[in-house]
């Protein structure tokens, strides 16, 4: 099953981002998520605020490192600042150390679940944790916080489900809509719902507030939202 822009779906697989996927990522995530490059443009405007001489900073899925790249080219001249990309694809970080060359980017192949965090100022997780299951969910959000130095914070983007199923129906007709605006055919549409059907796991905004107040986060704002899709700024 074709989902557009030449990454193809085998007939009952689930949508996965390894094998073509990475080649053609950027240009079919651009297409498919309303306002992605602003998203990453206010996370370089907020970075201001918590990346100083000495920071640590993460992003959490950070597929081809576009926006860990922008990250570092905006704080690349403070000194000792680390920036580490963690990614479970493989396929994903070779196209990001393309992206980023010989930059001190460190990236590290595994999941959020799997790793050890070292302490850090800032973290950005974009429209990353939706795939994981809820139980690790929960575990990695109490793991992000935790790592987080007292005044430090969270970027968290993720599709959600609106709590009210009438509304819930506008937003994801309106969604199917903004997706053909862009140029998806139907038939791709329909292929890309299916391959995510129990692979995406979007919680509702009630939900994502309830778990980031109860591992801890004091301060959680709204940042950006565009229907079902949803950006916070978390302080610890």
């Amino acid at each position: 099953m074709e989902v557009g822009n030449s990454i193809s779906i085998s007939t009952g697989k689930q949508w996965s981002f390894d094998n073509d996927v990475a080649s053609h990522f950027d240009e079919h995530v651009q297409m498919s998520v309303p306002v992605y490059q602003e998203g990453h443009e206010l996370i370089g405007f907020l970075s201001d605020f918590f990346i100083k001489e000495g920071s640590v900073f993460y992003e959490i899925g950070c597929s081809t490192g576009a926006l860990i790249h922008k990250i570092y080219t905006r704080h690349s001249q403070k000194t000792e600042t680390r920036f580490i990309g963690v990614e479970p694809v493989q396929n994903m970080i070779a196209q990001a150390k393309k992206r980023t060359g010989s930059l001190p980017i460190e990236y590290v192949h595994n999941t959020i679940e799997n790793i050890d965090m070292e302490t850090c100022d800032f973290i950005a997780s974009y429209y990353c944790l939706q795939f994981i299951p809820l139980t690790k969910r929960i575990m990695a959000y109490e793991k992000l916080y935790d790592a987080l130095i007292p005044g430090g914070a969270l970027i968290l983007f993720e599709k959600e489900v609106i709590d009210d199923s009438k509304i819930n129906e506008m937003i994801e007709s309106c969604y199917l809509k903004f997706k053909l605006s862009r140029g998806f055919s139907v038939d791709e549409i329909i292929a890309k719902k299916f391959s995510l059907e129990g692979m995406m796991r979007p919680c509702t905004e009630r939900e994502n507030r309830k778990i980031l107040a109860e591992v801890g986060f004091k301060q959680i704002a709204t940042i950006m939202k565009y229907g079902e899709f949803h950006g916070y700024l978390c302080i610890k």
